[in-house]
């Protein structure tokens, strides 16, 4: 159980450290996105040095939106780590089966479905970076993302009827 304990409070402070970057990454991409208006001229004046043949102003536009994309995708990640800890929390007091922790992995189904529709505006942001000569990795749906989502969703209800059984039993003691 101490071992268990011990990967549990690390697993926490991975996922505080994972809150914090995702914090701090989502106030940078929101900061780069504003920061290419002002700066619109001396971006576009670069990427059209390096790429002469592509449209510089589809190009830019590209890159604020994937930055604003950063920032919305911020929010369901937040959301999931911050639930995570709370669930761990739970589990390290001995409390796994209640009720909040059923509603928290509902959260987590919530976040992780956002995070699979967010490949919609990634498919549109894509083609504007056609012609660069790089290759740029768009977004692919994944069997596996679509599957977490269904996973936490089920995980969810388990937790709710786990609460409820604890709950019941407590009652006839």
């Amino acid at each position: 159980m101490a071992r268990r304990d011990r990967i549990l409070r690390f697993t926490v402070v991975v996922l505080r450290v994972l809150l914090v970057l995702n914090i701090a990454f989502a106030i940078a991409f929101l900061l780069g996105a504003l920061a290419s208006f002002p700066f619109h001229a001396p971006l576009a004046a670069r990427i059209a040095a390096k790429y002469p043949a592509v449209d510089v102003v589809r190009v830019v536009g590209g890159i604020r939106a994937l930055l604003l994309l950063g920032v919305v995708a911020s929010v369901p990640a937040h959301i999931i780590f911050s639930r995570l800890i709370a669930i761990i929390g739970t589990v390290l007091s001995g409390e796994t089966f209640a009720s909040p922790n059923a509603r928290r992995v509902r959260a987590i189904g919530w976040a992780l479905l956002a995070i699979q529709l967010l490949d919609v505006p990634l498919l549109l942001i894509v083609p504007s970076f056609d012609g660069l000569g790089v290759r740029v990795d768009g977004s692919s749906i994944s069997i596996g993302g679509w599957l977490s989502v269904l996973v936490a969703f089920i995980l969810a209800r388990v937790f709710a009827e786990g609460a409820a059984l604890r709950e019941d039993l407590e009652g006839t003691v």
